[in-house]
């Protein structure tokens, strides 16, 4: 039916392009082709005579977020489904929209729409801003004349997974913001605050004790080598965060599910988002093999993207979905069930539909339940620092008062 491997024959280049429309304006925006020459008949077929046309690199950070993006999607979801013809949406949102990268696309799909293209190839230049999810559910909307339909599944799908990354992130920030905060103050104190009480401790000329003289050591090591310490660690974590190595990140992967509550709670999440996003291609015609592949490629978990795809060639060898997925941990047993009995009833888009709304709602509890009991560990592991550096401190200036008695 639909498949990356049609859609990816030439990779079209990137150009920027300044031109003045009919009406004398100036107007300027990013196109994508074979060359020059090819801008330069786009524009002309649209009526924008070309000034200046260059090669230009995408950005190296995705320009536009996924908020923004799902707006635009429900925003064209709700016109079309008005009748508003797909022309005047674009002219609608382009001068909706306040972000100049989002109205070079928008500018450039109505470019491309006009000249005849359809919407999910003129999505498709734009890599970086409609995933090949979007695009695949967009081509069989507009095969099966749902695209309406598909639109509303498409937005709907989109805020329940940022509902759901919402929440997680929700989960680790503060517990994160805490840490981190507690050892800048720490950094603080054994640069600036223990040097002065090692001055008072030289003039007693005692014997420190040994959870002092730890923190002496600590920071006369960090005064004397800090910089390069915080260069170093700054420097594995710029490699380790860029380093697109497929056995580390798999490795990375693996770990997160093992961490202790954390772990289950992404797992969970994992689950519930593959559901949703599988039932909506499922719903849409989209074949099995296809599907699962789309899916994976989504989860941003790579365990997850291999099981999936290993499950396809497993659907394409002649296994049941249910058969397939099952030969991998990373599905959770409800998840495998809920498949094995919509393939046995023919409702398997109502039960993965049923799954994904139940696990998104036990994520939110879970959350919750996070919340409150990371507050109070937070507060003892504190309290428990500061504990150590008040004894560490003032112990030798005890001992000292105790002997002057």
């Amino acid at each position: 039916m639909m498949t990356a491997k049609n859609t990816k024959k030439m990779t079209p280049r990137r150009f920027s392009w300044r031109g003045q429309n009919r009406t004398g304006g100036l107007v300027a925006g990013v196109l994508y082709g074979a060359d020059k020459d090819s801008i330069r008949a786009q524009l002309a077929q649209c009526g924008v005579v070309a000034l200046r046309i260059f090669a230009s690199r995408e950005p190296w950070r995705k320009p536009i977020a996924q908020p923004l993006i799902t707006l635009f999607l429900q925003e064209f979801s709700t016109l079309y489904s008005a009748g508003v013809g797909v022309l005047r949406i674009f002219d609608v949102l382009l001068h909706s929209s306040k972000n100049p990268a989002f109205q070079s696309v928008v500018q450039s799909l109505q470019l491309d729409v006009a000249r005849g293209e359809s919407l999910h190839l003129a999505m498709r230049h734009h890599p970086r801003v409609f995933d090949e999810l979007t695009c695949n559910l967009i081509e069989s909307g507009e095969r099966s004349g749902k695209l309406s339909a598909v639109l509303r599944n498409i937005v709907y799908t989109a805020e329940r997974r940022q509902q759901l990354a919402s929440q997680i992130l929700t989960a680790m920030v503060y517990p994160v913001f805490i840490i981190l905060s507690t050892l800048l103050v720490w950094v603080a104190v054994l640069g600036w605050v223990v040097p002065v009480f090692e001055a008072v401790y030289k003039n007693g000329g005692k014997q420190l004790p040994w959870i002092t003289q730890f923190l002496l050591d600590a920071s006369q090591n960090m005064r004397t080598h800090g910089v390069f310490i915080a260069i170093g660690l700054i420097g594995v974590g710029i490699f380790l965060f860029n380093w697109q190595n497929g056995r580390w990140r798999y490795a990375l992967d693996v770990f997160k599910f093992k961490l202790p509550v954390f772990g289950k709670l992404l797992k969970t999440a994992l689950n519930a988002q593959f559901a949703r996003v599988f039932s909506l291609l499922h719903d849409s015609g989209v074949p099995l093999h296809e599907a699962l592949q789309l899916t994976g490629s989504t989860a941003g978990y790579l365990p997850m993207q291999r099981a999936a795809e290993q499950s396809a060639q497993h659907v394409l060898n002649g296994y049941n979905l249910s058969v397939a997925m099952a030969r991998h941990p990373v599905f959770e047993t409800s998840l495998v069930q809920r498949v094995q009995i919509g393939e046995e009833s023919g409702a398997l888009t109502l039960m993965l539909e049923q799954y994904a709304t139940h696990n998104e709602f036990l994520v939110e509890q879970m959350v919750k339940r996070l919340s409150a009991l990371i507050e109070p560990m937070l507060i003892l592991l504190i309290g428990a620092m500061v504990v150590v550096m008040v004894v560490a401190l003032y112990l030798p200036i005890l001992d000292l008062g105790s002997a002057l008695r």
